[in-house]
């Protein structure tokens, strides 16, 4: 059971951070990028850290390929596939951004049947069809802005297609993050590749852009650092940690992988309770039909 507690632990974890990220970014006015920086420097620190008391080294000693991997992985999940979250929750709020961004798995199966040919039964077509249900209800949630304070008053499309972007991108990151811990690349080795090369790809591409400077200006604060680092330790750090140990430790990866995808529904009474966002009827069907699809997508495919 230790293994399953775990998975429900980091569920509960990713959630806390989300409505931790949200806060922040509505307080400090911060944009996607901007947060995504300081949340991938903090961890990076915080993993860095544990490197160097549990190992004694910051940089792993790794082979090409897995090293290779894991980069890739980095910048596609946490440079694009983040910051893609934090513009989603932004614009929808916490819960309805963190639900598009649990549906990864959905895009796990369609890439597999579009090329690895991998071809879905109807079990698996039916589930991935009970979570765009699910979402759709949710998405499509009519809730007064005054109700809403967790969202700015950008369009409701813009909002969606971001939350369909991070799932994609946690999905490509998932995906080439296991090709490297395929070859054994342990937890803590592929947090201290996928942390650094992430926040590398953030840092070019505000430079390029030219939003690196006022970013930094705008995270250069004591009360903020301390917001983002707190945010990071629960959010990042615990929830990776946590979610290794649930895979390594459940009675089955599919079982891990349900409870780990149970993230939503720890979000709804999180954002009642810290008043970010009303729970409606219709939200409460929506995710919960959503994390039913995702359980029964996972479950069949093992």
């Amino acid at each position: 059971m230790i293994g399953e507690a775990a998975a429900l632990g980091a569920a509960f974890c990713w959630a806390v951070g989300s409505h931790l990220w949200g806060r922040i970014g509505r307080g400090a006015d911060l944009p996607a990028g901007a947060l995504n920086l300081g949340k991938c420097a903090a961890a990076a620190l915080a993993f860095a850290v544990t490197g160097l008391l549990v190992g004694g080294r910051v940089v792993p000693d790794l082979a090409a390929r897995p090293l290779a991997w894991l980069s890739v992985s980095g910048l596609i999940g946490l440079t694009l596939g983040d910051s893609a979250y934090f513009g989603a929750m932004a614009i929808l709020g916490v819960r309805r951004a963190l639900l598009l961004l649990s549906t990864a798995p959905v895009f796990v199966a369609i890439g597999g049947a579009l090329w690895l040919h991998e071809t879905p039964d109807r079990v698996q077509v039916a589930a991935i069809a009970t979570v765009l249900a699910g979402v759709t209800i949710v998405v499509n949630e009519q809730t007064p802005a005054a109700s809403a304070p967790g969202r700015s008053s950008g369009p409701v499309l813009l909002g969606v297609l971001l939350g369909v972007g991070s799932a994609l991108g946690q999905a490509g990151g998932s995906l080439a993050s296991r090709v490297a811990m395929g070859e054994g690349v342990s937890a803590l080795d592929a947090a201290l590749v996928r942390l650094p090369a992430g926040l590398l790809g953030i840092v070019v591409l505000a430079g390029a852009s030219g939003r690196l400077v006022p970013w930094t200006r705008k995270l250069v604060r004591p009360r903020l650092l301390a917001s983002i680092a707190f945010a990071a330790f629960v959010g990042t750090y615990l929830g990776i940690w946590l979610s290794q140990l649930a895979i390594g430790r459940s009675s089955s990866t599919a079982i891990a992988s349900t409870l780990l995808a149970t993230s939503p529904i720890f979000a709804l009474p999180l954002g009642r309770w810290l008043n970010a966002e009303r729970l409606t009827r219709q939200a409460l069907v929506g995710t919960l039909l959503a994390c039913a699809g995702l359980a029964g997508l996972t479950l069949w495919k093992s």
